[in-house]
């Protein structure tokens, strides 16, 4: 029998010293007095050493925390010399035998060294107690007792030598290190199959010598079962290591932390201290598992050995499934920091989002406060984002969200943190910011960085960046600094776009009035409280009514209010579709009583947003008012942000419209984005020049020469033209000098009145209705369908 214990320090290291030692001479003491006999010794009793030898292989084990014992069952070879020979050639044969065991065994040579002390040491016990209980070499039931209690002796001296070397090395008790409440079990099984050794020699005392063989069958039987319950034992054991390995590897947090684990749980399983992590596979004599970690490749490496326990192939398998559940383990390890990750940061730019960002301006702030000074937060907005998206799908979109964010981070300092808050939105926490001058420096390099052109699916595009800035005060939040911020960026949206602005409190307050004139507007929109008043287009020169244009006007408190106050209010609020479905059932209640009193068909404007056209469903609302209408004619008037852009939902809807013969009014031309090209091929019959350059048409020459060159361009492409805004007979006059058809609105024929009003008007013009907008010579109808299918088709 033989103790598993790990090397020893201190006491431990001196008892199995001592062990070691003692056995050593009593071993060595027997062979001098054997060899120093007169007489011959009789080799064959040495026959017995191999038997020793191989019997060893095959030990029963008893498992206890912290380490284990064996039970050998060649110390029935022991019994059996010590009941054929005198004394001295038993423990000498016997000594021999174990030594050579010993160092054949897989085992350390601290391990070895001490075994082989016990086992001598334990076998002399055994051989005197024989003695002098049986000096009579008689088959007789005080032999057989005698044997048996030299059985028991041999059990008792190596469980306890054995159990005090474990106690001593893991500084335990040697009560509790002995009390293991299955060694009465195990030592009544060692005494049946050591007194094996007692029948053997029984058949050689008594028997031919042959006959002993006949003995081979049943101790191999037993050998066999006893090393198939020591691995069965043994692989139960590593199916509950490796149940808490994975249950304590589900514990830890960190990946050092794992691979520790897993050292510590390798040489748990295999019981061998030499288990290690490297970086390099096994080497010859070696058995290993590769282990990803993620970041490098690990090695789980342990010596290759054939032992009671397990052989090679299960040590292999053992570390293959630990090795499995550490991967598994640092899988999770890795999932969980790339979700942290996630929640903290914006998948598509890799930048910090909302989330994160709010958490470090809420800590500036806090450490500001410790410290005092400032720090800014910058709200950025990309100005025609939605154009590239539109245009040329997400993916584009994406891309160049990326590029948007490679851009700015490289404004910034590393100290700063710049994030994504959702969609074309960003936010930069500028920290520590000495003055006004670094924050103005760090907006004009992001606006002079979104200038260069990106290239995006195949495109150039270009988009620019509406900035707020708000700065820090000492009682601020994170979440009313942002908001700051954000008010700032719609106000630099306001002023223009591709700019600037820095939050005042007087931003908030027109927020505030922002929010109540929006719940306002829907309060209204619900009650049906928004009015239509009309205003006439007039013919310059016979002065007649060729149509009206229908306006929206917003009674509140008893006052109207003009679009002007509201409309880009419900466009941004998302009511402007409310707001135009309402004026449209409008116009369609007021169409015939209109119609009526101009004496035939009229035409009826009315403006139409860019965001109306986007609307599903628009167009097929558009043709039912259309027909509802009759004999008065709808006449949609855009402005030409709808044209421009590339919106291709709201050129579609322009096209689908203009191709079933509705007029389409370019409204408000020259305040937007003014192109020829656009001109050329699309669907639109009309071209009105805003009031802004009207207003200047008789008392300043170049405002008389621009205007001029519109209404030339646009007779020039065959469009009518509408100027509105006249107000005076000087501006009048000067538009009567000009030759072609131009018809004027404004305050000069009238102004914007009720249904009622407006009837009256028409009904007392002496000269009727005009007749349908005049198109100049060299209008081409066809031309405006062909502009419609190549709205239509591909951009």
């Amino acid at each position: 029998m033989a103790g598993t214990a790990s090397p020893t320090v201190g006491a431990s290291r001196v008892f199995d010293v001592t062990v070691a030692v003692c056995g050593a001479v009593l071993g060595v003491g027997a062979l001098v007095v054997l060899f120093s006999r007169p007489d011959p010794v009789d080799p064959t009793l040495f026959l017995a050493a191999p038997v020793v030898v191989v019997m060893s292989w095959f030990p029963l084990l008893l498992d206890r925390v912290g380490g284990g014992i064996e039970i050998g069952f060649d110390s029935c070879v022991l019994i059996f010399l010590a009941s054929v020979a005198d004394p001295v050639e038993a423990l000498s044969v016997w000594s021999v035998g174990v030594l050579v065991g010993q160092l054949v065994a897989d085992k350390r040579r601290s391990i070895r060294a001490f075994n082989t002390g016990l086992g001598v040491l334990a076998g002399g016990a055994t051989v005197w107690v024989i003695e002098a209980l049986t000096r009579a070499r008689e088959a007789t039931p005080r032999e057989l007792a005698g044997v048996a209690v030299g059985c028991a002796v041999y059990f008792v001296v190596d469980y306890v030598v054995s159990g005090i070397s474990l106690a001593l090395e893991e500084g335990s008790g040697v009560l509790q290190a002995l009390s293991d409440p299955t060694v009465l079990g195990a030592l009544g099984v060692f005494v049946a199959i050591d007194s094996l050794g007692y029948l053997a020699a029984l058949v050689v005392r008594e028997l031919p010598v042959w006959a002993a063989l006949l003995l081979t069958v049943p101790l191999a039987t037993i050998l066999v079962a006893a090393r198939a319950l020591s691995r069965g034992n043994e692989h139960a054991r590593r199916l509950s290591a490796l149940f808490a390995a994975a249950a304590q590897a589900q514990s830890l947090r960190e990946p050092t932390a794992v691979l520790d684990s897993l050292r510590k749980s390798a040489r748990h399983l295999l019981r061998d201290e030499r288990v290690e992590l490297r970086p390099g596979p096994p080497a010859s004599g070696e058995i290993g598992v590769h282990i990803d970690t993620g970041e490098g490749d690990v090695w789980v490496v342990g010596p290759a050995r054939h032992r009671a326990r397990a052989n090679v192939a299960a040590d292999q398998q053992a570390l293959e499934a630990l090795g499995a559940l550490t991967e598994e383990a640092l899988s999770r390890l890795r999932l969980a920091v790339e979700m942290g990750h996630l929640a903290r940061h914006d998948a598509l730019t890799g930048l910090a989002n909302r989330t994160l960002f709010l958490d470090r301006v809420e800590h500036a702030l806090r450490v500001q406060r410790r410290r005092g000074g400032r720090l800014v937060v910058l709200f950025c907005d990309l100005d025609g984002f939605k154009a590239v998206n539109d245009r040329f799908g997400h993916a584009a979109g994406d891309t160049l969200l990326i590029e948007v964010a490679r851009r700015i981070s490289g404004c910034v300092r590393e100290v700063d943190t710049v994030a994504r808050l959702g969609g074309d939105e960003f936010a930069i926490l500028l920290e520590d910011v000495d003055g006004g001058t670094d924050v103005d420096a760090t907006c004009r390099r992001i606006l002079d960085a979104m200038q260069p052109e990106a290239l995006i699916a195949g495109h150039k595009v270009v988009v620019s960046t509406s900035i707020g800035v708000a700065v820090s005060e000492p009682r601020d939040e994170a979440d009313a600094l942002l908001r700051n911020a954000d008010l700032a960026m719609y106000r630099a949206k306001a002023l223009g776009k591709n700019r600037y602005e820095t939050y005042e409190l007087a931003l908030r307050d027109e927020r505030l009035h922002r929010l109540e004139t929006l719940d306002a507007l829907r309060q209204a929109i619900d009650a049906h409280q928004l009015e239509v008043h009309y205003q006439p287009l007039v013919d310059i020169r016979t002065r007649r009514i060729m149509g009206v244009e229908a306006l929206v006007r917003w009674r509140r408190d008893g006052e109207l209010v003009l679009p002007g106050s509201f409309i880009d209010l419900a466009e941004t609020g998302g009511l402007i579709s409310a707001v135009t479905a309402q004026v449209l059932d409008q116009v369609v209640m007021d169409a015939p009583a209109l119609a009526a009193a101009a004496g035939s068909e009229l035409f009826i404007g009315i403006n139409v947003s860019a965001v109306q056209l986007r609307v599903r469903g628009f167009v097929e609302e558009v043709r039912q008012a259309r027909a509802r209408m009759q004999p008065a004619e709808l006449l949609l008037e855009v402005t030409e942000r709808a044209f421009v852009g590339d919106d291709l939902d709201a050129l579609e809807a322009i096209g689908r419209l203009a191709a079933e013969g509705m007029h389409i009014v370019i409204d408000d031309f020259g305040v937007g984005f003014s192109s020829i090209s656009y001109l050329q091929h699309l669907p639109v019959h009309t071209l009105k020049i805003d009031r802004s350059f009207v207003t200047g048409l008789d008392r300043d020459e170049r405002a008389c020469s621009l205007v001029r060159s519109m209404v030339l361009m646009a007779q020039g492409l065959g469009l009518s033209v509408v100027v509105e805004g006249v107000e005076r007979e000087s501006q009048l006059a000067r538009l009567r000098q000009w030759e072609g058809d131009i018809i004027a609105q404004g305050y000069l024929f009238a102004a914007p009145a009720p249904l009622g009003e407006t009837v009256d008007m028409l009904s007392a013009s002496p000269s009727g209705w005009g007749g349908p907008l005049p198109s100049p010579a060299g209008a081409d109808v066809p031309r405006v369908r062909a502009a419609v299918g190549q709205v239509a088709g591909p951009p």
